[in-house]
């Protein structure tokens, strides 16, 4: 028993130091916030090595020095390129990979060329956005190359040093060209105004709430910067900063050398020990921003610095070397691990031949998934926050990017201030007062399952009534299992049988657990292929959950007749002689869908109607021919597909009582294809 225990905490000890490694270096990839400039000094190296370093999260190319006021733009690099030759189209490998490992690459415009750019009017910044959408960004402007080739770049900073008026007019101008971007991209807008409050170049500019992030240069300003041994006026500036630009991202610009500016340097261990602490307990505060990579890469600053960067929300890591350093508490639970360690490495060294054992409100974080062979996932709910109207107008940056619409409201696409990308349902219709849309909002809230999109937070103020979603990356099952568009783009997302197969097998559990397994008891009444997203893994989660009891009177959800009709109805919904509308009526709209991906993904024509309706016909008298025409599938993927297309059958079923549970529904799936039995068929 001795050694057993022994054996065991040696386990545990060597668990725990993977733990704080891992700990570690999530916080330094995820945590982490910096941004620099570069293109001022060509032994900072090449974009490319710059960026995988690993350090920085944002690289601003430094400058399109030259513009507005009649001036012909000009982009000064500093000798990495020369520009009218054409020559800096060379830099777009270079970003693309910078932007492949997760790095947004900025066009700077200013800089400290004083006098080479100017804005004269609102018309001239209209021109001057123009420019930069078609030259950089998403635009198709005729004219020369774009400077940087085929770069399409992640935004605009703006770094104006000298006064100025009309840059409200150009953030204005290039926000409204952001919006219009086809594909519905995101382009960032970030500025990097002088410490004293407010700037006099940009505070305009800045006061429209357009700002993503806000690097404010803390150096060369001795009212607001840091002095040796007095970080008062640093920190009074940044207080200004952070609570007068409630909406946008602020970074910390310091210089990342004493020669990189005149004044306000800070030290790495000052940093760590006198300025972060205050600096991160802001709710908006991002990380650092350097000038510039040259200095950086002379200095170490940024690697020195890296491991201190956290969001005070941040969940830092039980063991962390580097917060030992300034921790003496760690200290000891670091040494404790070490021992630990030791005394594992001797138990394995004596018994070496022993084999080891088998191995908003606070709401804490949901669990992870489970494997697939289980069959009702749970999770725990996640943390519901509430938001103001002006919160959703920064996220989604003014409605800029929309998803979708439906009769419920419309869907924009937004960031939350860590990054997070969500969905913002912003309600229309919606009735009862403020106190039952609490009481909705809650009981939503209070949904969780791995295969049910989660609610990450809610809007209530004044008319605004919006619900946050996590965001789903790709988009609606209709997307790609209902596609006729042949192109590339759509083929490499074509989804082969056995994704369908857990599509399928995940949509049921997630109605199960809706109907009464996670005590929901909630009927839906949308079950259809628009309604059903997929996220990085392409996992199933059913969407607007709970959503039609904010915008539809109850008798308009009793009956359904403010729906519109499509072939996903079960017959009660249509019309109450079928009888009333139940769970069962999910299930009848689930076994459509079930068997429409099978139909769509073999394009399969029966005669001149090819509905859903003569095909669930055409298959009670043609299933094993069906499956037998499947070519270079395994018998494996055939069971799949007759598993899913009895199903699909049974849960059609005109009469109530004939269809399936979702219960019932989840047990079939997961049995042999040989164990189900084709339904009674019924005219």
């Amino acid at each position: 028993m001795l050694i057993a225990n022994i054996n065991h905490l040696c386990l545990s000890a060597s668990q725990l130091w993977a733990m704080s490694v891992l700990a570690v270096a999530a916080a330094a990839s995820d945590d982490v916030k910096i941004a620099v400039y570069w293109g001022q000094n060509t032994s900072e190296g090449s974009l490319r090595d710059t960026c995988s370093t690993g350090l920085y999260a944002y690289v601003n190319l430094a400058f399109l020095s030259s513009f507005g006021d009649g001036r012909a733009p000009v982009l000064n690099l500093a000798g990495h390129c020369d520009p009218p030759s054409g020559a800096c189209a060379s830099l777009a490998a270079d970003i693309a990979s910078c932007q492949s490992a997760g790095v947004k690459v900025l066009l700077s415009i200013g800089g400290g060329a004083l006098g080479g750019y100017n804005l004269s009017s609102p018309s001239d910044a209209q021109g001057v956005a123009t420019y930069l959408w078609d030259n950089f960004l998403g635009g198709t402007g005729a004219g020369a190359p774009r400077p940087l080739g085929d770069a399409v770049l992640d935004g605009i900073d703006f770094d104006i040093e000298s006064p100025s008026q009309y840059y409200d007019d150009l953030a204005q101008n290039l926000t409204s060209l952001y919006r219009s971007d086809a594909r519905g991209r995101a382009y960032l807008l970030t500025a990097a105004p002088q410490c004293p409050f407010p700037d006099a170049s940009l505070a305009a500019a800045l006061g429209t709430g357009l700002f993503d992030n806000v690097w404010v240069q803390f150096y060369n300003n001795p009212g607001c910067q840091y002095a040796p041994g007095d970080a008062g006026a640093l920190l009074r500036g940044w207080q200004n900063w952070t609570t007068g630009l409630p909406a946008a991202t602020v970074f910390l610009g310091l210089p990342a050398s004493l020669d990189a500016a005149g004044s306000g340097f800070v030290d790495v261990d000052t940093l760590a020990s006198q300025v972060l602490p205050a600096v991160e307990s802001a709710e908006n505060y991002g990380g650092i921003m350097l000038w510039s990579r040259s200095y950086d890469k002379d200095t170490g600053f940024s690697g020195a610095a890296h491991p201190q960067i956290r969001k005070e929300e941040s969940v830092r890591p039980l063991f962390s070397l580097n917060t030992f350093l300034y921790n003496r508490a760690a200290a000891a639970g670091v040494l404790l691990l070490f021992l630990l360690i030791c005394t594992c490495f001797l138990c394995h060294k004596k018994y070496r031949g022993t084999s080891p054992p088998e191995e908003g409100s606070v709401v804490a974080p949901p669990a992870s998934a489970p494997k697939k062979e289980q069959p009702q996932p749970k999770q725990r709910p996640q943390r519901l926050k509430r938001y103001t109207d002006s919160d959703v107008e920064r996220m989604t940056k003014y409605y800029a990017h929309k998803l979708g619409h439906g009769s419920t409201g419309d869907v924009y696409r937004g960031n939350l201030r860590d990054g997070r990308q969500v969905a913002v349902k912003v309600l229309k219709d919606s009735v009862g007062d403020d106190k039952e849309f609490m009481s909705e909002v809650a009981s939503i809230g209070r949904i969780s399952h791995v295969n049910v999109v989660p609610l990450l937070g809610f809007c209530l103020q004044g008319p605004t009534r919006a619900l946050i979603y996590e965001y789903m990356p790709n988009g609606s099952l209709e997307s790609y299992a209902f596609s006729n568009n042949d192109s590339v783009e759509n083929y490499s997302l074509w989804l082969y049988w056995e994704k369908l197969f857990d599509i399928a097998i995940g949509v049921a559990r997630g109605l199960q657990y809706l109907h009464g397994d996670g005590n929901a008891n909630i009927v839906l009444l949308n079950v259809k292929p628009r309604n059903i997203l997929l996220d990085q893994e392409l996992c199933p989660k059913i969407s607007d959950v709970g959503v039609a009891n904010l915008c539809f009177s109850k008798e308009g959800k009793r009956t359904g007749n403010a729906r519109g009709r499509d072939g996903y109805d079960a017959p009660e919904v249509v019309s109450r002689k079928f009888g009333a509308v139940s769970s069962k009526s999910d299930v009848y709209s689930y076994g459509v869908m079930v068997l429409e991906m099978v139909r769509a993904k073999r394009n399969i024509s029966v005669g001149e109607d090819t509905t859903s309706k003569y095909f669930a016909q055409w298959m009670y008298e043609h299933l094993d021919q069906f499956c037998n025409s499947i070519s270079d599938v395994s018998s494996e993927t055939r069971d799949l597909v007759k598993k899913m297309i009895i199903v699909g059958l049974w849960c059609i079923q005109t009469a109530q009582t004939n269809r399936s549970s979702m219960s019932r529904v989840v047990e079939m799936l997961e049995s042999s294809s040989m164990d189900l039995e084709l339904p009674v068929r019924t005219s």
